[in-house]
């Protein structure tokens, strides 16, 4: 800026020390502003890998050495509400069809489906069961082929591709 004469203006002093310390007082705020966005990009970045990945391989129970983890108990615990919905319908229509009374069945069903911590412990009890025979026929050395299997499965459905038994 030039005064009526053609100069400039004189600096003083104070000016210089003026524009050092916005300056300074500048790059702290820019240094601060980056220092919170990155703590939210991490805190961001934590919650999303805390929710997909560290609750996932959290172990829900411990049968010796073996671990019963989120990842596998919530599907399960999905599997049995839904299979309590199902049943619910099955109870209904059997009610509206033949006229019967399921009122004590759909009553336990609701109860069930109202409170999810009976759930959630019925399919954990169901799983440490599971885990604790699979542990036990180990020891024992008991082993099932996978045609006994087949073979077992296709019994209970009653399902023979080469003919009845």
């Amino acid at each position: 800026m030039t005064n009526e004469s053609g100069k400039k203006p004189p600096v003083h002093k104070k000016h210089i020390a003026r524009l050092q310390r916005e300056q300074q007082q500048k790059r702290l705020i820019l240094y601060i502003f980056f220092a919170i966005l990155g703590a939210v990009i991490l805190l961001l970045i934590y919650g999303w890998l805390d929710i997909n990945y560290l609750q996932a391989n959290r172990p829900v129970a411990t049968i010796g050495e073996t671990k019963i983890l989120v990842k596998d108990f919530e599907p399960r615990v999905r599997l049995q509400r839904q299979n309590l919905l199902s049943q619910y319908a099955q109870y209904q229509q059997y009610a509206q069809f033949f006229g019967m009374d399921f009122s004590t069945q759909l009553q336990q069903i609701e109860f069930q489906m109202a409170s999810p911590e009976l759930v959630g412990q019925t399919v954990l009890d169901q799983m440490i069961n599971e885990e604790i025979i699979r542990q036990e026929a180990e020891k024992r050395g008991i082993t099932v082929s996978e045609e006994e299997l087949d073979e077992a499965i296709q019994t209970s459905f009653g399902y023979f591709p080469n003919g009845t038994l």
